[in-house]
């Protein structure tokens, strides 16, 4: 058969079925036969060529692409940091230095004793949450965490199923709180209407879990019967070493305090600052350490008479009398019948507070007061809350002439110049605050005239100028002056003027004018009030209520 008649596959079969070698005719053919194959795939191979040079120049097109995708980003990085630092300029906030932020960290919570109260958010969380810098400063400032109040409200503490909630909250903050004190001393208050519950001792077994800590214990309790208390009670030096300050209010004066009755709690040897607002029998049946007490606060109830009344100032004296290192005393009393056996010597007191009341049914000539037999040699601060015989007064600064800030009540103009002349005893005051007892304030309808008073100040009467060193004066009550005591008053002892005359100038006037009852007057007082403001004075006139600042 002719090879050529045959088809190219027939060929191929055929010489695989004979199995020789193909002619140069079928050869040919074959050769023939594949060629256009061989055509296709160098078409694909160019075009696999061309493909792969086109992905080489897209990825150095996508390399250039990234370069200068990442010079952007560092371009918008330097703008950002430069932006931000344009912000500092402009916000004073972020511009206060760290240490600054801290001492305002420091003094939010130093005057004011920050409160933990269920569900509410304390001082401290919030500061926190200013800002991250804040957080850090808050979090790692142990101070703002040493002191503590924890007011617990009893209408969301009552004794049922889920009570132990608002507890355990409590005791979980209170712990984190206490523990970002780092080793500091605490300061722990606790302002409660306890119920007696497992529930409400959480609390309390947290906090008695940091009483070697404790410098200073505050405690405001209604429920006196509550276990806690007997387990303060029985803390001793050992438990408390660092404890300085015990301040102990019953809410109720018929509360049974027999758990601190022969207790060493007030004994303790690092005790020094006591205030008690219980009744008079539980202090006498506390066992105190007077001795070493630098600092005392007496508010007591004597239960004894029919009435509730402050414990008589002979009780009261006893006690004094056991003092030996008094610095600051406050003190509320009746007067009492009779007289104290012996003087009242206060060697090193300081600061004096102290509120006389007078018992009804006690004739005003068998009256004594504590301040007739009372000497303290150093006092520079005397507070009387209530009105005291002039007599009583004019002896005691005549003992002690060396007070230099004073507050006194007063009622009418009568008493004011009685007060005038009682300052001829004070050479050295430099502070003066005058204003109604808390007894006398709503009583105080007659309007006073204060003319002849306040130039005493600065006007050279019969014994001279009284207190020549005066320099912060407050007066607050229903009083009427003129214009011209006003100037007087304040120019006399203002810059230059004052040395001249030999006084000390002011250095803050106070001076109620809502009372004065001439309105052009009123006006014309505001205008040189604030004449001397700008002029760099520290005056200030309390205003009648539709100009009250």
């Amino acid at each position: 058969m002719d090879p050529t008649s045959l088809p190219n596959s027939s060929v191929l079969e055929a010489l695989l079925k004979t199995n020789r070698p193909p002619t140069d005719q079928e050869k040919a053919i074959i050769q023939e036969s594949m060629s256009p194959t061989n055509a296709k795939l160098k078409s694909v191979e160019s075009q696999i060529s061309d493909a792969v040079v086109h992905i080489q120049a897209l990825k150095s097109q996508l390399e250039g692409m990234e370069i200068k995708l990442q010079r952007l980003r560092e371009e918008e990085a330097a703008i950002l940091e430069t932006f931000a630092d344009h912000r500092r300029v402009f916000s004073s906030f972020r511009n206060i230095p760290g240490d600054i932020l801290r001492e305002l960290c420091v003094a939010c919570v130093e005057n004011d004793m920050p409160t933990l109260s269920y569900p509410y958010r304390p001082l401290p969380y919030t500061l926190a949450q200013i800002c991250s810098e804040m957080r850090h400063i808050a979090l790692t400032t142990p101070f703002i965490w040493s002191s503590i109040n924890i007011e617990i409200s009893a209408p969301r503490f009552i004794d049922q199923p889920g009570s132990l909630v608002p507890y355990s909250k409590l005791a979980r903050r209170a712990r984190e709180w206490l523990q970002r004190a780092g080793d500091l001393a605490l300061d722990i208050s606790v302002m409660e209407a306890f119920h007696e519950s497992e529930s409400s001792h959480v609390l309390f077994d947290c906090l008695l879990s940091y009483s070697s800590r404790w410098k200073t214990i505050r405690l405001n309790c209604r429920n006196t019967k509550y276990t806690p208390l007997s387990r303060i009670a029985a803390l001793t030096s050992t438990h408390v070493p660092l404890l300085q300050s015990i301040f102990l209010q019953f809410g109720s004066f018929h509360c049974d305090t027999s758990v601190f009755r022969n207790s060493i709690f007030f004994t303790i040897p690092t005790l020094k600052h006591l205030t008690l607002d219980v009744d008079w029998k539980n202090v006498a049946d506390f066992n105190i350490n007077w001795e070493i007490l630098t600092t005392l606060t007496l508010t007591v109830i004597d239960r004894e008479s029919s009435a509730y009344h402050h414990a008589p100032s002979p009780k009261i004296a006893r006690i004094l009398r056991q003092t030996k290192c008094l610095v600051f005393c406050e003190i509320s009393v009746d007067r009492a019948l009779g007289d104290y056996p012996s003087e009242i010597y206060l060697p090193l007191l300081e600061v004096l507070s102290i509120e006389e009341t007078i018992i009804s049914n006690i004739t005003p000539t068998g009256i004594h007061n504590l301040l007739d037999r009372l000497n303290a040699p150093i006092l520079n601060t005397l507070e009387i809350k209530s009105l005291f015989p002039q007599l009583s007064l004019s002896a005691f600064l005549g003992r002690t002439s060396s007070i230099r800030k004073l507050v006194l009540p007063w009622v009418n103009r009568e008493s004011l110049m009685e007060i005038a002349d009682l300052l001829h005893h004070c050479p050295l005051l430099s502070a003066l605050s005058l204003g109604p007892s808390s007894s006398e304030w709503d009583r105080q309808p007659e309007l006073s005239d204060a003319n002849d008073f306040l130039r005493r100040f600065v006007q050279a009467g019969d014994d001279g100028v009284i207190c020549p060193r005066l320099e912060h004066f407050r007066i607050f009550g229903n009083i009427d002056l003129s214009l011209q005591t006003l100037r007087q008053f304040i120019e006399v002892k203002q810059g230059a003027n004052a040395a001249r005359s030999a006084l000390h100038p002011w250095k803050d006037v106070a001076i109620n004018l809502t009372r004065i009852p001439d309105a052009k007057i009123y006006e014309q007082m505001l205008d040189f009030i604030s004449q001397k403001l700008a002029e760099g004075l520290d005056v200030k006139a309390f205003k009648k209520y539709k100009n009250n600042l």
